[in-house]
């Protein structure tokens, strides 16, 4: 039967440091894995053995059988990863060009992808208000706003892999096209990943 220690904590998490030879599978991602995990010696792990005991009650009720290994546990294992961090983007779309900013920046995160020190990014538009979040009465769950809002989060192996990435001709295309989208420039943020 094959072994497997499971991580399941994020993807960035695990990118950081993990078990020496430990695959992710994120928690939240588990139900996905189901049929990849039947028949398998499974071990979960995490940082404080919460999301792990999730983990393996969630695999339980499938009727597959798992471990845990509990963090005073962890010390006795080898470690490996690297530096990841994440570059944030607010941008703010004029009204009427959002599909063309859209194509647009599809075609610029297609070449980022080959970048080196690229490790991956999420696109998110504004699609509601969350009132109660925002402690306002009613229901905005699908009020709109204009301009229209987006966060561009991109991972990387280092703060100079990502400036290298911003001197490619690529990126430089890109912020000559960006002022005839966009209501306000984008400012930019590093941020470390905790968790």
């Amino acid at each position: 039967m094959e072994k497997l220690i499971v991580d399941v904590r994020t993807r960035e998490e695990f990118v950081k440091e993990h078990v020496k030879g430990a695959i992710n599978i994120s928690l939240h991602d588990l139900h996905f894995y189901f049929d990849f995990l039947k028949d398998k010696d499974i071990t979960f792990c995490c940082d404080t053995g919460r999301r792990a005991k999730m983990a393996q009650k969630i695999l339980e009720e499938k009727g597959i059988k798992s471990d845990v290994i509990m963090p005073e546990e962890m010390d006795s294992y080898e470690k490996e990863g690297s530096e990841i961090i994440c570059a944030i983007n607010y941008v703010m779309v004029r009204e009427g060009v959002r599909e063309h900013f859209e194509r647009s920046l599809e075609e610029l995160c297609k070449a980022t992808d080959e970048m080196p020190g690229f490790l991956g990014g999420k696109l998110l538009r504004i699609n509601g208000i969350s009132a109660i979040g925002s402690g306002l009465p009613g229901d905005l769950r699908e009020e709109t706003t204009k301009p229209e809002k987006y966060i561009m989060i991109t991972y990387w192996k280092s703060k100079e892999a990502h400036e290298k990435s911003h001197n490619t001709e690529v990126f430089m295309k890109a912020f000559e096209q960006m002022p005839a989208f966009l209501s306000q420039m984008p400012y930019e943020e590093f941020y470390e990943v905790l968790r």
